[in-house]
C-alpha cells in the first residue's frame, strides 16, 4: 500500500468513527425525546404560591370589583388553606396593601386582627365555600373630592356540614394613584 492507500484508509475510518457517533445520538435524542431529566420536578403553582408571589406594585387589581375579588381570594386561602407562618405574614401583608390609608391608619393592629380571626375561624370549623362578586358596574359617586363606590359580594360559609351566605358591602376609595382600596364594609341586611 501507498501514501494514499493509508491516507484513504485513515479519512474512511474517521469517516465512519463520525457517522457512527451521529447514528448513536441521533437514537438516543429520538428515544428521550420529551422526557425530563430525573432532577427537574414539576412544580404546580397553588393559591397560596400566586397569593405571596403578587406584586401589587406591578400588578395592582384594574377595578374596584377586581379589589373585591381578590380580598375574596385571599380571605377563602387564609380561611381553607394549609400554609406556613411567612407565607400567612406575605398574605396579610398583600392584603393590608389594598385596604385603604385610613382603614389602617384606625387598625390598632392589622395583621394581629387577620390572625386572630383566622385562628378563630379555622378552629370554628368555618371556610369560605366560595364568593362572587355583583356583576354589574358600581356607581361612582364624589366624596370630598375623592371617588368612591360600593361594591357587593356575597359569600357562603360554611360551618362544618351547614352553609351560611352573607352579603357584604365594601365601600370602596380611590387612592391618589389611582387604585381603588377598601375603605370599610357592613354586612347587608336581608331584603
Amino acid at each position: 500500500m501507498g501514501k494514499n492507500g493509508v491516507g484513504s484508509a485513515v479519512v474512511k475510518s474517521i469517516i465512519l468513527v463520525v457517522l457512527g457517533a451521529v447514528v448513536i445520538l441521533g437514537a438516543y435524542m429520538i428515544l428521550t425525546r420529551g422526557k425530563k431529566p430525573a432532577k427537574e420536578e414539576d412544580y404546580v403553582l397553588t393559591t397560596v404560591d400566586e397569593i405571596t408571589t403578587t406584586d401589587l406594585n406591578r400588578n395592582y387589581p384594574a377595578d374596584a370589583r377586581m379589589v373585591v375579588d381578590f380580598y375574596g381570594k385571599i380571605m377563602r386561602t387564609l380561611y381553607r388553606e394549609t400554609y406556613t407562618d411567612d407565607q400567612q405574614d406575605k398574605m396579610i401583608e398583600i392584603l393590608a396593601g389594598i385596604m385603604d390609608d385610613e382603614l389602617l391608619h384606625n387598625q390598632s393592629n392589622f395583621k394581629k386582627s387577620i390572625q386572630n380571626e383566622v385562628k378563630e375561624r379555622k378552629e370554628g370549623d368555618y371556610s369560605i365555600a366560595t364568593y362572587v362578586v355583583q356583576a354589574k358596574e358600581p356607581e361612582v359617586v364624589k366624596v370630598d373630592g375623592r371617588r368612591m363606590c360600593n361594591v357587593e359580594c356575597l359569600f357562603s360559609l360554611r360551618k362544618g356540614t351547614s352553609h351560611i351566605v352573607v352579603t357584604y358591602q365594601f365601600v370602596m376609595r380611590m387612592d391618589d394613584e389611582g387604585r381603588w382600596k377598601i375603605l370599610g364594609w357592613t354586612v347587608k341586611a336581608d331584603e
